[in-house]
């Protein structure tokens, strides 16, 4: 084809047609810049079409990521709110008699009122995405948004267990560990070294100091913080795997 346009070229040189093969070197200028215009058309359209594959599968584990963490918050939830019930239980029990007190089994209280805060989310998908710089892939605004605010609201949350699991390791607990059997009180963890302790000392004299009332509701309060943040959490979440899904059926 080279040879071919070359041979025309020489031709109208030769036969001193100056005029015509202007017109013709441009023709072919024109001609060689559309080649160049639809072989770029051509790459980026199968580029396009690489980005969407990866941008489905992406969304495709986002949306099975999401539902995992639907699972974990709404069963950090539960037990929060077993972890709330307990405390409530053990605050409305200040001031009781000893026969009061007789009547409630107050290690295993103890035991659901000390209950984990702490998920460990499914983000590798998302991490991912975000340590290869592949975010921009997703299209979609709404989700893309959802996302960012998801890294938001898992740090602030993040920092809430932490300052709540300090407060309790570094005040709660010391406070307790002379007052209650954490032996007795394991035991209802499962844990192979808990159970009946032989120095278990009477729960009475606990109850009737204000504060261990004034440290339940301190308990009582961060656990109300965190349910809110769960909360949050768990409407997050929903969004983002709603929006998955739409954009997976696009």
């Amino acid at each position: 084809m080279i040879k071919f346009f070359r041979h025309i070229r020489h031709s109208l040189i030769n036969e001193n047609r100056t005029k015509k093969y202007l017109l013709y070197a441009v023709g072919e200028i024109i001609l060689v810049v559309i080649g160049i215009l639809i072989a770029l058309q051509i790459n980026n359209w199968n580029q396009n079409r690489i980005n969407r594959n990866a941008e489905k599968d992406i969304i495709r584990k986002l949306n099975k990521d999401f539902k995992i963490n639907k699972k974990a918050i709404e069963e950090n939830l539960l037990r929060l709110e077993n972890q709330m019930d307990a405390n409530k239980i053990l605050m409305t029990l200040i001031g009781a008699s000893d026969e009061e007190l007789s009547v409630h089994n107050l290690d295993s209280l103890f035991s659901v009122s000390m209950g984990d805060s702490d998920i460990a989310f499914a983000d590798n998908t998302l991490n991912n995405l975000i340590q290869t710089d592949r975010l921009t892939l997703i299209q979609n605004e709404a989700l893309s948004d959802l996302l960012y605010q998801w890294g938001v609201i898992k740090e602030i949350r993040a920092k809430r267990v932490d300052r709540i699991d300090n407060w309790v390791n570094e005040q709660y607990l010391p406070y307790l560990l002379s007052k209650i059997s954490f032996k007795e009180m394991d035991a209802y963890s499962g844990f192979e070294w808990a159970g009946k302790s032989k120095v278990k000392p009477s729960y009475y004299s606990l109850f009737q100091e204000i504060k261990f009332e004034n440290f339940l509701d301190n308990v009582l309060w961060y656990n109300q913080k965190l349910l809110e943040r769960n909360l949050e959490t768990k409407t997050l979440i929903n969004e983002i795997i709603v929006q998955t899904k739409s954009s997976i059926n696009d």
